[in-house]
């Protein structure tokens, strides 16, 4: 759920229709989404956050939230480099250089397992799951999840930036990029699990009414003036420092 976009999720129960409280079927014609109130949605994501490496935000702030694919196709690479990096998961966190800001892409190592074919939907490839996942920018819709990743990360590469979004003002800015999934999208399922696919991801019009584990803004957010409401420096042993 960060730039480093390992983080890095599923639905396993049928969509509900916003329109008329029915089950809704993909194929089936879908509300539009000023159905769904900024109410509704805040009720659902109440508070959302964006893990990032330290040093991030400038970039953020310049440039606005972008995705692994936006900053793979930014990034100073060879042809053959930039389409395993777009395709195929990543065995260790990769730096690249983008303009004049070094990123990171954090490791995909939860998708190197021999078994994770069986475990996408039936006509998913890993190379599709991959391009899926690229696609997007995460946020966190749970403190503890959300702090559990800020440690992990903290202990594991250092310091690290939280970003704080403002649900309503995302909803205004993305809401037809906004989607929305039951589960961390970044692991595997378990084999009890539903198969990871297309449908991990849902419209806000076709989520069901429950919280989300994680937001997705498809194709990332060019501008995030004004949607972030605060963003803090988190280091080992240190209290959090507010950067703005």
């Amino acid at each position: 759920m960060d730039l480093r976009v390992g983080v890095s999720e599923q639905v396993g129960t049928p969509p509900i229709s916003m329109c008329g409280g029915q089950h809704e079927p993909r194929s089936a014609h879908r509300c539009d989404a000023a159905t769904v109130t900024p109410d509704q949605f805040l009720a659902r994501c109440n508070q959302l956050w964006h893990v990032a490496p330290a040093g991030t935000w400038k970039a953020i702030s310049d440039n606005g939230l972008r995705t692994g694919q936006q900053l793979i196709e930014a990034a100073d690479l060879d042809e053959e480099t930039r389409t395993t990096l777009l395709t195929a998961p990543r065995s260790e966190t990769v730096r690249l250089k983008v303009g004049e800001n070094e990123v990171v892409l954090r490791d995909q190592e939860a998708l190197l397992r021999a078994d994770l074919p069986s475990l996408l939907e039936p006509g998913t490839s890993i190379s599709d799951w991959v391009q899926l996942l690229n696609r997007r920018a995460y946020l966190f819709t749970d403190k503890v999840a959300m702090r559990r990743m800020l440690d992990k990360n903290v202990e594991r590469d250092g310091a690290q930036e939280v970003l704080s979004f403002s649900p309503l003002r995302l909803f205004d800015a993305a809401r037809p990029q906004i989607e929305l999934s039951a589960q961390n999208s970044g692991g595997v399922p378990r084999k009890s699990d539903p198969h990871k696919g297309r449908d991990t991801f849902l419209s806000i019009t076709r989520f069901p009414d429950k919280k989300p584990a994680v937001v997705t803004i498809v194709d990332g957010l060019p501008d995030i003036a004004g949607i972030v409401m605060r963003v803090e420096h988190h280091e080992i042993g240190k209290p959090p420092i507010t950067i703005t």
